[in-house]
């Protein structure tokens, strides 16, 4: 089967190329023709950009290792490989895979998607994974008081379900109004930590302006000294953003060991690979929850979605998303058109 993917050769450049995939997919694969797929603000545009390590390592040129960005997709089955169980041909299947107009998929790695969940929801599953492994190792407990800094994609979805859990209150702050918009479109509350009233607003949603769990979720070493400020005594610190750089003005003592905070890293890696009496919640077993989620409408994707646009218009959606960011939040590829 042929089809077309996106592929960077460069920094700040994206195209596509024509690839082949074989007509019967290898033991435990299946073979998807592509819906859609969301562009992750995060870790693909760190990729986009070349700031990561490796991609800022080869310079301008990334002929010898080209970027095929992608993990967040939906498509429907054409061919299945064997040994591959619960998955059939014409089922529609969501989560780890590429932007591409067809695709080879683990079958591990994807799930089949109930008929009440749009292509478009299903598209999130991979994001509400990832926030939903970092909700978890947060252990949060009814009543906790939860806040996020950074109110992109990853910050917004984490808060929506720090809700689910029973998180009171839960607050999110972001310097940009329009991602506070989509956060109080939601039900969400959030500030502008710059604003003067901000120490006032946020000390009387939590008392003393502390919280029991605080995500951060920018992605910016600039982000890490806030989230640490918004910690209580005792508070957990989830990682959460991909942060690239080194964090500076960072004060191990006063902001961590003093008041005995826990942080803790939450990459998407951290799942475990199997179920063990520490933690049985799997990449599988969490992709299987989400969609409950969204079947059952306890998070809201659906609000979060600026741009739906044919696959072709890739490169002007990222080009969007890495200048001039306030423009755009969740940004939908579909590649039938």
């Amino acid at each position: 089967m042929r089809g077309q993917r996106l592929v960077a050769f460069r920094p700040f450049t994206l195209e596509q190329e024509a690839f082949d995939l074989p007509d019967t997919p290898p033991p435990g694969h299946v073979l998807a023709e592509t819906i859609c797929t969301l562009i992750s603000t995060g870790t693909e545009l760190a990729n986009y950009t070349g700031i990561t390590v490796d991609r800022r390592a080869m310079g301008d040129d990334w002929h010898a290792m080209p970027y095929r960005p992608g993990y967040s997709y939906v498509g429907v089955v054409r061919a299945v490989g064997s040994g591959v169980a619960g998955i059939m041909v014409g089922d529609r299947v969501c989560g780890h895979g590429p932007h591409a107009s067809v695709a080879l998929l683990e079958a591990r790695n994807v799930a089949v998607v109930p008929e009440s969940v749009t292509d478009v929801q299903a598209a999130f599953v991979t994001l509400l994974i990832i926030t939903m492994n970092a909700v978890r190792l947060a252990k949060i407990e009814l009543g906790d008081r939860v806040a996020a800094v950074g109110l992109g994609l990853i910050g917004n979805l984490a808060l929506q379900q720090a809700h689910v859990c029973g998180g009171m209150p839960v607050v999110g702050t972001d310097l940009l109004a329009a991602r506070r918009t989509y956060a109080e479109q939601v039900g969400l509350t959030a500030l502008d930590p710059t604003a003067a009233d901000f120490a006032a607003r946020i000390g009387t949603l939590a008392d003393d302006g502390r919280f029991d769990v605080v995500f951060e979720a920018t992605g910016s070493p600039s982000g890490v000294s806030p989230a640490l400020h918004l910690a209580a005594r005792h508070a957990r610190v989830v990682a959460l953003g991909s942060t690239r750089g080194i964090v500076e003005q960072f004060d191990l003592y006063g902001d961590v060991h003093v008041p005995g905070v826990t942080i803790i890293g939450a990459h998407l890696m951290t799942h475990p690979a199997e179920p063990n009496f520490a933690n049985r919640w799997t990449m599988q077993a969490n992709r299987a929850v989400a969609l409950r989620l969204l079947a059952d409408h306890r998070v809201d994707v659906d609000a979060l979605v600026s741009h739906h646009e044919p696959a072709e218009r890739a490169p002007d959606l990222f080009a969007l998303l890495a200048e001039r960011r306030s423009e755009a939040m969740g940004c939908i590829l579909d590649w039938r058109t």
